[in-house]
């Protein structure tokens, strides 16, 4: 009986150990945090999950939100040097709060130099009020 037990404590090691992954997946969530730009107050975090293999959800909250709608993007590049045109649209930021599901691989995402936008409101779409970089926070989540 002890036998048994010692067998199956050991193939249960093996077999956690080996759902580290590797460095080519990408598995669980990964929150990007929202830094408020343009004194608008508007910090917060957006959270991706991978859905499917091509599908991942994006869940933006941000505080300090205006009643009317705001636009939400993921840009190419960084929150620093971002590409004005949109790479993937999301759900308008309303009460602060957005959730999207966009047909893109989660793993296409992380590491590819995306940030995730929030934009003032549909007039003043050139205003950013919100942004984070999603590859800078895959790499301090590595670094845990």
């Amino acid at each position: 009986m002890l036998r048994a037990a010692l067998v199956l404590a050991f193939a249960a090691a093996l077999l956690l150990a080996g759902c580290g992954g590797d460095d080519e997946e990408f598995g669980g969530d990964l929150g990007v945090p929202l830094g408020a730009q343009n004194d608008s107050g508007q910090d917060g975090d957006a959270t991706l999950s991978e859905v499917d293999a091509g599908t991942t959800r994006v869940v933006i909250d941000v505080g300090n939100a205006p009643a009317n709608p705001q636009p939400a993007h993921i840009h190419r590049g960084s929150c620093e040097n971002l590409d004005p045109e949109p790479a993937y649209g999301l759900e308008n930021v309303v009460n602060g709060k957005s959730t999207t599901e966009v047909n893109v691989a989660m793993e296409d995402l992380v590491g590819q130099g995306f940030a995730v936008n929030v934009h003032k409101s549909a007039d003043e779409a050139q205003v950013y009020v919100a942004c984070g970089d999603i590859e800078e926070a895959a790499q301090v989540d590595e670094g845990r």
